[in-house]
């Protein structure tokens, strides 16, 4: 029999889900604001429970794995063209949770306002906020982005401006619908002294070092984080400066992306055209790369990264498949862009032509198409455990599983402070789901 009509106004709705003039009521920015001792409660508890990354007793993990297979579908469904995607039955506090996990809490907002999304109130309310948050991070963020560019450009250093800073204004439809935690900037080796009393004359204090990368805060800067559901306007953030382009996470190889030259290999930052960024295909190189290096790298948002990018620059020409073998090859690395590349094709079909997505798989080492071959876009990050084989994927020899199990005990940016050091990962794990 057919569904009874429950009123005039329910039939209409139903007619039109993504009618953006139906917007839900706002709730208050502070909603989902946690105290410090309740972060670090919760940190304590998942510690204690053996899950060091799952902070969030509170929603049932099937409801927040149903909600990323949701959130990957509507993805999926609205990048491949389709006008209206309905995400009205599903649980808001799961679609929050999975929103922030993801990274595509503030994109789901953006499509949600302009009609593309369709929610119940309490799911669109728990989006918007997320693109709310997101919008006032962004403009500060990307202020002090320009500001450190302005800064480094005076005093005669090159700068590269990567990852989100980056592809946030250029290829997404709105900045603030790519949520980032760090700003992540690149000078050559020689600059590097230079650049760091750049960031010091700013006011910034150096935060952590690594061999070829330091973060550095400002005093003023949040610690912890004042959510633990969402991408907080005042969430923490630093200035991320690398010295190289070819960084390496855990066990992974070092691809050495630098002798690309990526400094004659780029075109100027639309933020600020003293900055510069990344050009094809070094760009999707790069991307590629540091998305597939780990699971925790995998996220939804690195997958809608790529396909905006390699959708936008190959309609353009600015993306030739050719030239992306050729140096590819070159480098090494068609390898370890295959399992980006092969989740963002499985997220939207087509994305990538099948004969360069059939090079780079037979570069590809045997135990990481295994893991891969596994995966979906939505269960391809870790946020709970990985399996030995998923941990140690991309490990080559013991020089390989060591460089994995020392990364394991101490973070690269660690400077000594070995105290919190699990605590600390656990959130730099969570930072790396949305962000860089």
């Amino acid at each position: 029999m057919p569904r009874e009509r429950k009123s005039d106004q329910t039939s209409a709705e139903a007619r039109n889900p993504c009618d953006p003039a139906n917007q839900p009521a706002q709730l208050p920015l502070d909603s989902l604001d946690l105290t410090e001792e309740e972060v670090r409660r919760r940190f304590k508890f998942a510690r204690r429970h053996g899950q060091p990354a799952w902070l969030w007793p509170e929603v049932p993990r099937d409801q927040w794995n149903h909600a990323l297979r949701a959130i990957a579908g509507a993805a999926a469904a609205i990048l491949g063209g389709k006008s209206c995607f309905d995400l009205a039955d599903h649980n808001a506090d799961a679609v929050g949770l999975a929103g922030y996990t993801s990274g595509l809490g503030p994109l789901l907002g953006w499509w949600r306002e302009r009609g593309q999304l369709a929610a119940s109130e309490s799911v669109g309310a728990m989006l918007d906020l997320h693109l709310r948050h997101s919008r006032q991070r962004t403009r500060r963020m990307e202020a002090r982005a320009v500001e450190a560019v302005e800064e480094l450009s005076c005093r005669g250093i090159d700068v590269l401006v990567l990852k989100g800073a980056h592809t946030g204004a250029t290829y997404f439809p709105e900045p603030a619908t790519r949520p980032a935690s760090d700003i992540d900037l690149l000078v050559g080796p020689r600059h590097g002294d230079a650049a760091k009393a750049a960031l010091a004359a700013l006011g910034y204090r150096q935060a952590s070092v690594g061999n070829f990368e330091s973060s550095w805060r400002l005093p003023s800067a949040a610690r912890i984080p004042r959510s633990l559901r969402l991408v907080h306007a005042d969430d923490p953030w630093s200035i991320d400066l690398h010295t190289s382009l070819s960084g390496q996470t855990g066990g992974a190889p070092v691809i050495d992306l630098d002798s690309a030259r990526p400094f004659a290999n780029s075109d100027r930052w639309d933020a600020e055209p003293r900055g510069l960024v990344l050009r094809q295909p070094l760009l999707l190189h790069q991307l590629a790369i540091h998305a597939g290096s780990a699971l925790q790298n995998l996220t939804l948002l690195r997958l809608v990264e790529l396909r905006f990018v390699i959708a936008r620059d190959a309609a353009s020409g600015h993306l030739d498949w050719d030239e992306f073998l050729v140096i590819g090859r070159a480098l090494g690395s068609l390898g370890h862009v295959w399992p980006a590349l092969n989740l963002c094709c499985d997220l939207v079909p087509g994305t990538v032509p099948a004969v360069v997505l059939r090079e780079c798989e037979a570069h590809a080492p045997a135990r990481v198409r295994r893991v891969i071959g596994r995966l979906r876009p939505a269960n391809a990050q870790r946020v709970e455990r990985t399996s030995i084989a998923e941990h140690f994927m991309w490990a080559e020899g013991l020089s390989g599983h060591l460089r994995q199990l020392a990364s394991d005990l101490v973070p690269g940016r660690s400077i000594g402070v070995v105290r919190n050091v699990y605590g600390r990962r656990t959130w730099q794990l969570l930072r790396g789901g949305f962000s860089r």
